[in-house]
């Protein structure tokens, strides 16, 4: 017993002294900041090994603590604004290892992914995160180790049946972001496919969900979110892609760059030093399905943007001269499609936008640069503007082509020109890049667009380099009918919004609402002013130059009688084929892609046709703006997917309750137009209650019941379209004012 007592005191005293020793060296060690400290009671044990600063490493932290990280508008769960704020699963993570550093963090954004990147290994930002790790890229930066990995997948429609693996892509079109590494897997292993380029994983899924392109390629995790979040119930998607390659490609780090090894050292110990309970939070935070959701969809802005807007009051637009169908001034006014997206901007960020005409895209420049103006819309981004202004994203590309004369030859592209006088305008987005790609060009400044294709139809131009729906509006405009595309241009141009270089807030405030746009809202305005412009009429030459061949083949045939039948059988069957293609273009042409109804375009020239009618006749005619109430909403909570099948059920429903003789359009996103010919005003208020009644007692699938107002008037002498529509409008505003859901009308 004694010996027992004797042995656990011994115990005793040596741990009491190794208590006493190393006691002062723990409480020594606790200044400056500790990777991976935890006092006992929270002691995680699976902690990482804590591991302590150089004393480089702590005098940077010490002089430094702010660092510039990436921050990207949309790409959820990862990587996105929530309320202004920067948030997502690499958000959290950046935070924890500032947290642990005692660093802390500036993020930047307003800037695509391909932006940010840029920048970074520019050295404008000191860190970005959720970067995968490619061979180029490594030889400017320095790769922390994969935090997160998810199995890259395909996406494409559900009623898809050839697309299963990588090599089913093989000819076809897939959409990518822009600055993806995934698009130097593809150009480098699967030449033959062929990629749009677009801005976002969003975009990139909606132009797969439109039939626009084939597929895209999409971490697993994050296509499911999307998915969800966007309810894109007619996409799928694919197993796990085999490929060992293009799977490298979505494993996630953070990026330092070589210069700056210090920072990155930093970061990589508190990296190490993440436990696995900690990060196991984080991804059930973002990636479970008891996880974050994402509310509804707003700019972005942040507190301090805001309040810029609010102190602003104002912003000023300097609009260029007249540039149809993008924009021109009329009176006090922009029309084209600029004015529609100031609407929308107005819309978003709740500020006026004043505009400023300008003398030339010169002055505008000049303007927002000395701070005469905030912004030009609708300019594109060139390496001599690059240097005076700040440009958001595009929202907009076109194709820039070669005018010439009927009897011109075809042109291959721009270097078939050297030889040949070619107009230019010479204050246009073009002229930059044409002369930088090809300083050997024999052109000639002009001043106007309208001047140019003169001079290209009289024969003092050769040609002439223009953007097609450009070219296309004032070709029409003019009626020079003797004018044809001779031929297109590798140039591709884009159209953004420029900012005064200096005024980070409001470029960081355009970026985002320019990055909002939702694919609808695009392809209304694409529709109303492009739709017509970009119509591609049939192209005869090559057709008539086919049947004179064949005429002089048939007279040869003639001499050999035996052919005749069996060629006679084959042009009859050649007819028909010409036959049933024009009658497809002349439908598309006239048909509002979404509804099936009529668009704008055709909706126009009936309505013009009836007021013409109606004046010769001495004829009643009546028209009914429709507007669906409160279908932002409909986007909002259930979807695009749901809201297209809103428009299409709503055209559907109102195109079976008007008569025959009615002529139904879709009038721009949720408006309806009707036509009403030998109508007078009491009947065709009659007729707008009993379709507004009935609407009201139908329903729309999971969106269930909807309601419309109705704005109602008929024609009186002096009246054009535009008279008509403006009192339909004011009939219809009147409707809405007075509690939705009903009819009224103005005499």
């Amino acid at each position: 017993m004694y010996h027992r007592i004797k042995h656990f005191f011994c115990k005793f005293l040596v741990c009491l002294g190794f208590f006493l020793i190393f006691t002062p060296l723990v409480h020594a060690n606790t200044t400056g900041p500790q990777l991976g400290h935890r006092s006992q009671t929270n002691q995680d044990p699976n902690a990482g090994e804590t591991k302590q600063y150089t004393p480089e490493e702590q005098a940077f932290i010490n002089t430094r603590p702010g660092i510039t990280v990436a921050n990207e508008f949309d790409w959820p769960p990862f990587d996105f604004i929530a309320d202004g704020k920067p948030a997502g699963f690499g958000i959290d993570l950046m935070d924890l290892l500032a947290r642990k550093s005692g660093l802390s963090i500036t993020y930047v954004n307003g800037y695509t992914w391909d932006e940010l990147v840029e920048m970074f290994f520019d050295g404008s930002l000191d860190v970005i995160h959720s970067l995968s790790l490619t061979p180029e890229r490594q030889k400017k930066a320095l790769f922390s180790t994969p935090y997160y990995h998810s199995k890259n997948v395909l996406i494409f429609r559900s009623d898809t049946l050839d697309i299963h693996t990588l090599n089913d892509l093989e000819g076809k079109i897939i959409a990518l972001p822009k600055g993806w590494s995934s698009i130097e897997f593809f150009k480098t292993h699967y030449p033959g496919v062929h990629i749009i380029e677009v801005e976002s994983s969003r975009q990139a899924l909606e132009y797969v969900d439109q039939g626009k392109v084939s597929a895209t390629v999409e971490q697993e995790g994050i296509a499911r979110y999307f998915i969800k979040k966007f309810g894109f119930t007619d996409l799928e998607l694919s197993q796990w892609l085999k490929n060992e390659i293009l799977q490298k490609t979505s494993s996630m780090h953070f990026a330092v760059l070589k210069t700056n090894p210090i920072l990155f050292s930093i970061l990589d110990k508190a990296l190490a030093s993440v436990t696995l309970s900690e990060m196991e939070l984080l991804k059930e935070k973002w990636f479970s399905r008891s996880g974050r959701q994402i509310g509804q969809e707003d700019v972005g802005l942040t507190p301090e943007e805001k309040n810029w807007l609010k102190n602003k009051k104002q912003i000023r637009v300097c609009v260029p001269p007249e540039r149809m169908p993008f924009s021109a001034i009329q009176g006090n006014q922009v029309i084209g499609m600029t004015s529609d997206f100031l609407e929308i901007f107005e819309e978003k960020l709740k500020i006026p936008f004043q505009i400023n005409p300008a003398l030339s895209f010169a002055d505008a420049v000049s303007q927002v640069e000395t701070g005469g103006c905030d912004i030009i819309p609708m300019i594109s981004k060139t390496v001599g503007k690059k240097d005076r202004l700040d440009f958001t994203s595009s929202f907009m590309d076109y194709n820039v082509v070669i005018i010439s004369r009927e009897d011109f030859p075809f042109i291959s592209g721009i270097p078939g020109l050297k030889s040949k006088n070619t107009g230019m305008v010479a204050t246009s987005n073009i002229i930059e890049k044409v002369i930088q790609e090809y300083p050997g060009l024999n052109y000639i400044p002009v001043e106007t667009i309208e001047e140019c294709l003169i001079e290209v139809s009289t024969g003092q131009l050769d040609a002439a380099i223009l953007s097609l729906p450009v070219a296309s509006h004032y070709i029409r405009k003019t009626g020079l009918t003797n004018l044809k595309v001779a031929g297109h241009t590798t140039i591709k141009a884009d159209l953004r919004i420029g900012v005064q270089k200096e005024n980070k807030q409001l470029h960081s405030i355009m970026s985002k609402v320019v990055r909002s746009l939702s694919t609808p809202e695009l392809d209304m305005i694409y529709q109303k002013w492009l739709g017509s412009e970009l119509e591609h009429k049939p192209d005869y030459t090559l057709l008539w130059k086919s049947l004179s061949i064949a005429g002089i083949i048939l007279v040869i045939v003639v001499l050999w009688n035996r052919n005749l039948f069996r060629l006679n059988k084959q042009i009859a069957v050649t007819n028909e084929k010409l036959s049933q293609k024009t009658e497809e273009l002349e439908y598309i042409s006239a048909t509002d892609s979404l509804t099936g109804i009529f668009n704008r375009r055709h909706i126009e020239g009936a309505f013009e046709r009836e007021i013409k009618r109606s004046i010769r006749h001495d004829r009643d005619l009546s028209i009914i703006i429709i507007d669906i109430d409160f279908f932002k909403a409909v986007n909002d909570t259930f979807g695009h997917q749901t809201g297209d099948l809103v428009l299409k059920l709503f055209a559907s429903l109102v195109k079976n309750n008007i008569r025959t003789t009615d002529i139904l359009g879709r009038w721009g996103g949720e408006e309806f137009l009707i036509v009403c010919p030998e109508i007078n005003l009491q009947n065709a208020s009659h007729m707008a209650g009993t379709l507004c009644r009935r609407i009201g007692t139908e329903s729309f699938g999971q969106a269930g019941r909807q309601t419309a107002s109705f704005g109602v008037t008929s024609f009186k002498k002096g009246d054009d379209t535009q008279a008509m529509i403006s009192r339909a409008d004011k009939a219809l505003y009147l409707a809405k004012s007075n509690g939705r859901n009903r009819v009224e009308s103005i005499a």
